[in-house]
């Protein structure tokens, strides 16, 4: 078969193909066998027409002197750029939370145990500084407050009356005293003289014959015959008032004899020096105040007195402080939350009133993200807006606790304290609400 060349130029496009001609068995590529001498005359037409393009497209890069121009031939045939993506900038933050407390629940309590006398507040009420919450029964308290007082007032009148200056008659009647003591230690010292001993003798004797009166008397009163009278006699004899009385009679009688027996065993002992103690005990104090009031009372003595006022004003410190201790007082402005005491009971030693210290409450948030704190500092501006009332309230961040408070969706949770600004509204702990925290 023989083909003009407008036939040949016809199917020169397929001439892409040539290669294929060793494999025209394959029935897609069969059909263009006949064309395939025809391949080196298609490789050599798309050759040029390629070479034509490039030359085009340099000439025009290099014939062009702007710079401006250059990119316009570029931009016509790179890709269309992708628009810039425009990130919104938040301003604000909202995040869940509740009023909580600054102070926990406060526990007034009693320090000693006690029958309640007095409740004077209940739940709800505003109590303040100082004020008696509860009062327990003083008992002896009182008792020994005003003792310790008293003996106070006494130890600071002895000590004020020392340290006056002393009268003549004062150092007059101490040097009397002085004599004496001595006298009285030389007496003991010396032991007992035969008069001593006569004159116990005869008090003795003397105890024995009223002894011996008495009991005459008795027996005659009570018709009683010693020796003869039976127990039942003496029973029914001493059922008579005369007769009882007289029974007494020598019942003193013989105390009194007893007593005069072992003052004459006494006299007749040599002085122990147990005896002779006390008594130079008594001399030593009588020189010293002796000296005291002729030679005024010496540094050495004021300290010691000082020392003894100390002592006692501690005693009557102790005492009013257990006495404070029956009054429960309470500890700051406050409001009432539980009342337990009831008068009559007994409160021990720990039995508690609760309060609520209400002049500070923050907003604490619940579910803030992790996303969103690490935006918080101290000193953002928030609004809150609380269920429970129509108008908003208005704050301040004042902490980022760092821990998370748990997770929600596997993301991290935290908790914001927002210090809420004065106001009148009476906001109550556990009210919920909305914060929208300003990040400007």
């Amino acid at each position: 078969m023989r083909f003009h060349n407008h036939t040949l130029l016809r199917f020169a496009p397929f001439a892409r193909f040539a290669p294929f001609a060793p494999f025209t068995r394959f029935a897609p590529f069969a059909r263009f066998a006949p064309f395939a001498r025809f391949a080196p005359i298609s490789l050599l037409i798309a050759g040029l027409l390629m070479t034509a393009c490039q030359s085009s497209i340099t000439q025009a890069s290099t014939t062009t002197s702007s710079g401006q121009a250059v990119v316009a031939q570029v931009s016509q045939i790179a890709a269309t750029a992708l628009p810039k993506r425009v990130v919104a900038t938040t301003t604000s933050v909202a995040a869940d939370g509740t009023l909580t407390l600054t102070t926990p629940l406060i526990n007034a309590s009693f320090d000693t145990t006690g029958k309640v006398t007095a409740v004077n507040v209940v739940p709800g009420q505003a109590v303040k500084t100082g004020d008696v919450l509860a009062e327990l029964d003083p008992g002896t308290l009182q008792t020994t407050l005003q003792q310790a007082q008293q003996a106070l007032a006494l130890q600071k009148a002895q000590i004020a009356k020392s340290l006056a200056p002393a009268k003549q008659t004062d150092i007059d009647n101490a040097k009397a005293a002085l004599n004496s003591a001595y006298a009285a230690y030389n007496t003991l010292k010396s032991g007992p003289t035969a008069t001593t001993v006569e004159q116990a003798l005869r008090s003795w004797n003397q105890a024995k014959n009223s002894l011996y009166s008495s009991q005459l008397d008795r027996d005659q009163t009570c018709g009683i015959k010693p020796g003869y009278s039976s127990d039942d006699d003496w029973k029914k004899a001493l059922g008579g008032a005369n007769c009882k009385r007289a029974d007494m009679s020598v019942q003193q009688s013989e105390m009194r004899e007893r007593t005069a027996y072992n003052a004459y065993v006494t006299a007749q002992q040599p002085t122990s020096q147990n005896d002779l103690t006390p008594a130079w005990a008594s001399v030593v104090q009588a020189q010293t105040s002796l000296a005291t009031l002729q030679n005024g009372v010496s540094d050495q003595q004021k300290a010691i007195y000082d020392l003894q006022i100390k002592q006692v004003e501690t005693t009557v410190e102790r005492a009013q402080r257990n006495l404070l201790a029956v009054r429960l007082l309470s500890p700051c402005n406050c409001v009432v939350q539980e009342a337990p005491l009831s008068v009559g009971a007994t409160a021990s030693s720990g039995s508690a009133i609760t309060l609520l210290d209400l002049s500070e409450i923050t907003f604490q948030t619940t579910n803030l993200n992790e996303r969103d704190v690490v935006n918080m500092k101290s000193g953002l501006p928030a609004t809150i807006r609380l269920k429970a009332f129509t108008e908003t309230f208005t704050g301040t961040v004042d902490a980022v606790l760092p821990v998370s408070s748990g997770t929600l969706s596997t993301v991290a949770l935290y908790t914001v304290i927002l210090r809420l600004d004065t106001t009148n509204v009476d906001l109550r702990p556990g009210m919920t609400g909305q914060a929208e925290i300003s990040l400007k």
